[in-house]
């Protein structure tokens, strides 16, 4: 298999490797160097936190998330805030 790197530096992943590592458009890759070449290697998803009101104590949570479309990242600033509400 190969592909051709464009004046960018960009090259194109065939479809046949994408289907095979079942990688999705925004994919993440991780590049190894080694002596013989690189190693691309698809990486997890990292989790996603949203911040959200328990619905009967009011207090702050932070809770897990798939939804990458709708989630924001939570800045240790708004970890800070939260800490210093429950204090």
């Amino acid at each position: 298999m190969t592909t051709t790197l464009s004046t960018k530096g960009q090259f194109v992943l065939p479809a046949s490797a994408r289907r095979k590592l079942k990688l999705a458009p925004g994919a993440r890759l991780g590049v190894e160097f080694r002596a013989d070449g690189v190693l691309l290697r698809p990486q997890r998803r990292s989790a996603r936190y949203e911040l959200e009101r328990h619905p009967v104590s009011g207090l702050p949570r932070m809770i897990a998330s798939t939804r990458s479309a709708r989630t924001r990242k939570v800045s240790a600033e708004a970890i800070a805030r939260l800490n210093a509400e429950l204090l």
